[in-house]
């Protein structure tokens, strides 16, 4: 009896033992950026990033089964607000409004093969993965007085579309099916395209390794970009004191305006 009772418990040791050295022996990331620091100076007309690694196999002398590379560059969140334009009186005029708290500036895709044939919907959703699985965070909407308002949910969905739509024009997200390249069996890399017109922060660019639709594992690296020189000081001067921006900027239009005055009047 006593027999009876230990073997389902050795069973499932053994069983609990044989899942942590499989997990012990999965593949791992190991990446790099070609630069962490991005600098904007007035003559910045966008930039590119490698992005570079190599798959870790923990198994001697296995070879890569379906294993797909996705790489994630996004960043920095922050509050956006969607208006809708209306025509009243002739005039077109700002209508009603949709604030999303989570939306990230930048969002880029690099993948070896398109999202749909990497993973499930439902594995994607979940990661974040795609730039239809972003969570911009809970929707605010605002009628033309600014007094809060429900939306239906297929008219919010507009909104929603219309921002991603607008991201897209300015460059600012896309998705790149194949931008990922496999350099033999470990070493794969990425370019990633930054243009001129991309926010400043934090950004993040993530790795995650799939094998059979399957996360095996992720990796992220932080990327910094910011303004530099005179374009830095009048930035944040813009920023955080706002005030004293406008009272400097209309001095020096007005002194340019008087100097070219006086130019002109001397001829």
């Amino acid at each position: 009896m006593r027999h009876a009772l230990i073997f389902p418990f050795a069973l499932l040791a053994f069983a609990g033992a044989a899942l942590l050295a499989s997990a012990a022996r999965a593949d791992q990331l190991v990446t790099d950026l070609s630069e962490h620091q991005i600098a904007i100076r007035s003559n910045f007309t966008g930039t590119q990033i490698l992005l570079f690694g190599a798959v870790e196999s923990r198994t001697a002398g296995s070879r890569a089964v379906n294993r797909d590379i996705v790489v994630v560059v996004q960043g920095p969140v922050r509050p956006v607000t969607v208006r809708r334009k209306e025509k009243i009186a002739g005039i077109w005029v700002n209508h009603d409004s949709v604030t999303y708290p989570d939306v990230p500036g930048y969002y880029a895709i690099a993948s070896t093969r398109p999202l749909e044939v990497t993973a499930e919907p439902e594995t994607l959703k979940a990661l974040r993965i795609g730039i239809e699985n972003i969570q911009p965070g809970m929707p605010v909407a605002s009628a033309i007085d600014g007094t809060s308002q429900i939306l239906p949910p297929d008219q919010e969905n507009a909104f929603w579309k219309a921002l991603i739509r607008n991201k897209r024009r300015d460059g600012l997200y896309f998705n790149v099916p194949g931008g990922v390249t496999f350099l033999g069996q470990t070493l794969f890399r990425a370019t990633v395209n930054i243009p001129s017109n991309v926010p400043v922060g934090l950004y993040t660019a993530k790795v995650y390794l799939l094998q059979e639709g399957e996360i095996i594992d992720t990796i992220s690296s932080p990327l910094y970009i910011d303004k530099r020189g005179a374009e830095r000081f009048v930035f944040r001067m813009a920023h955080s004191d706002p005030l004293l921006y406008g009272l400097i900027a209309v001095l020096v239009a007005a002194f340019a305006g008087w100097l070219a005055s006086a130019i002109m009047g001397r001829r």
